[in-house]
């Protein structure tokens, strides 16, 4: 199974080379334009666009091409997605990736920073190294890229000729044009392809000890079954609780805890937080959270006021070692007049674009 491209097989390629660079149509309900290596596509459906560069289009064996690699962006998001499909040979179940690039090398470990979405050979680019390998793929001709295969070890080189200008051209058809170069999130509409296992039903003991250690949390969840409390599977060993600690008129404070079964160890998560006095300093509680286990995150918004028009909010993803803030958005002025149709969108102070 490929994404995207199977619905047009090897028709799509042979229109890759026999349009001018640059040049656009309207093919299979898309608009395409093609840019030296790469063709680019947006669906008019959905919003979302892609641009795509291959090893070997069209080989004898009838498939697409033996290697394809992705940049694309849905409709209205920030973050682009970063994949690589795998045709000529399958990827193992715990495949190794290495971004070849001197001493800033970059090492992608399966399943937390390159994992399989929507089909075994997908392999999508997680977490802040996203972002680092989409900065360098703008700044270089050529990728290369080295991988773990059940054919042995792989060494793919793409060509880069032509992606700066397809991701501006999709800028332009999503109107985002000078948004930043970001990635790293999983893609929303995939499904991990090798399932994380169940997570615990129940708070293992030493979760509940630590949790009400010094009396600092005002619930106690554990007695009632379900009651505010949350899990979330990371991997294959570790989980995330999140626990209710207290709350106050439109705030709602919570800790979490990550629990690993085989060492039978608990752990507090300690979050970044910022003020305009303080700085960037360090708490063990998330404000208002929500846990996505698609994606492996979890986001906060901290309310100033009841009205929620200034405050902070930020987002986390698990990185394998614990939580990696991923960004971070800080609103410390509250209106003088509400207004409802005004953008609550706070200002990003992490990362600067």
């Amino acid at each position: 199974m490929l994404r995207f491209f199977k619905p047009v097989g090897i028709a799509l390629l042979t229109l890759v080379v026999s349009l001018p660079l640059g040049a656009s149509a309207e093919t299979f309900g898309e608009k395409r334009a093609y840019f030296k290596d790469w063709l680019t596509a947006c669906r008019p459906t959905t919003g979302y666009c892609s641009a795509t560069t291959y090893i070997n289009p069209n080989p004898p064996s009838g498939a697409v091409a033996d290697y394809i690699l992705r940049v694309g962006r849905a409709q209205q998001a920030r973050d682009w997605e970063i994949s690589l499909t795998t045709v000529a040979t399958m990827p193992t179940k715990d495949s190794f990736l290495v971004v070849e690039d001197g001493p800033d090398t970059l090492y992608f470990n399966r399943p937390l920073s390159l994992a399989a979405y929507g089909a075994i050979n997908d392999l999508f680019f997680l977490g802040n190294d996203a972002t680092r390998l989409l900065q360098k793929m703008l700044a270089k001709q050529t990728l290369t890229v080295e991988l773990d295969t059940e054919a042995g070890r792989q060494s793919l080189q793409f060509s880069l000729s032509g992606l700066t200008a397809s991701m501006l051209w999709i800028d332009d058809q999503q109107d985002a044009v000078g948004s930043p170069r970001v990635a790293g999130y999983a893609p929303a509409d995939y499904e991990r392809a090798f399932a994380l296992p169940t997570p615990p039903s129940d708070i293992p003991q030493p979760v509940a000890d630590l949790h009400f250690e010094g009396d600092v949390c005002d619930f106690e969840p554990i007695d009632v079954e379900n009651a505010g409390w949350e899990v979330m599977q990371l991997d294959q060993e570790n989980s995330l609780f999140m626990l209710p600690c207290s709350s106050g008129a439109y705030n709602l404070l919570s800790r979490f805890y990550i629990w690993n079964p085989t060492r039978q160890t608990a752990t507090v998560q300690h979050f970044v937080d910022y003020g305009d006095t303080s700085g960037w300093t360090s708490v063990d509680y998330l404000v208002n959270p929500y846990i996505d286990p698609h994606r492996l995150t979890i986001s906060s918004f901290s309310k100033f006021r009841g009205l929620g028009d200034c405050g902070s909010a930020g987002t986390w993803q698990w990185a394998g070692y614990g939580l990696q803030l991923r960004e971070y958005h800080y609103q410390p002025t509250c209106g003088l007049d509400y207004d409802e149709n005004a953008d609550l969108t706070f200002p990003q102070i992490f990362p600067k674009d």
